[in-house]
């Protein structure tokens, strides 16, 4: 005999599911900040004096840096996932809560005042810009690794100047990207707030 249907406990899973995701998004991050930060020091004390192994550290944070960036996106897949489940069922149980952001204090600063940005766009953003970060780096040690090394100080010259240029770009890009959409201020009939937007 199969149990009676419970809205209220469907609502309850869910919303534990779903904190759980986020919770394992940041955690995820922070073991893979940990391999990358500790391969990006050990890369900066060799770089120089020990060229096989250089070359091996920036294929580790090369890898590394591509599986977090993919990692970050499985993650924000399956909590938005459990999210869409948060605000289908929880009409029936407590009309719309979560799916409803309220309207921001008037008045406020500008400057100090919160922002609909997207913490996991932008760790997701974040991860992409160390993964370029890292392939600059790997390109780097192929270069030098086939290239004479009278070539090598016009070569780091170029390719620095070319990574600040997209950074400088890539910085202002950032909040357009990860802020809020057009789509987030649709509001549904009868209601007080703000449809919420992918976090």
């Amino acid at each position: 005999m199969t149990s009676k249907y419970d809205p209220a406990e469907a609502l309850r899973v869910a919303i534990q599911a779903r904190n759980l995701e986020i919770a394992l998004l940041w955690q995820r991050s922070l073991f893979f900040w940990g391999f990358i930060a500790s391969a990006f020091a050990g890369y900066l004390a060799i770089r120089n004096t020990h060229q096989f192994v250089a070359m091996l550290v920036a294929c580790f944070g090369l890898v590394c840096s591509l599986s977090w960036t993919l990692i970050n996106r499985g993650s924000k897949f399956w909590y938005e996932n459990w999210e869409a489940k948060v605000k289908r069922l929880e009409g029936p149980v407590v009309r719309p809560l979560f799916a409803l952001v309220e309207p921001a204090k008037p008045g406020s600063d500008p400057w100090l005042r919160g922002y609909r940005f997207s913490p996991s766009k932008l760790i997701i953003a974040l991860s992409d810009y160390v993964f370029a970060m890292w392939l600059a780096i790997f390109a780097r040690e192929i270069f030098r690794d086939v290239m004479p090394r009278s070539t090598w100080p016009d070569f780091e010259i170029g390719g620095s100047r070319i990574f600040a240029i997209f950074s400088f770009v890539y910085l202002i890009l950032l909040p357009i990207i990860c802020g809020r959409h057009k789509d987030d201020d649709q509001q549904p009939p009868d209601s007080g707030g703000i449809m919420a937007g992918e976090e």
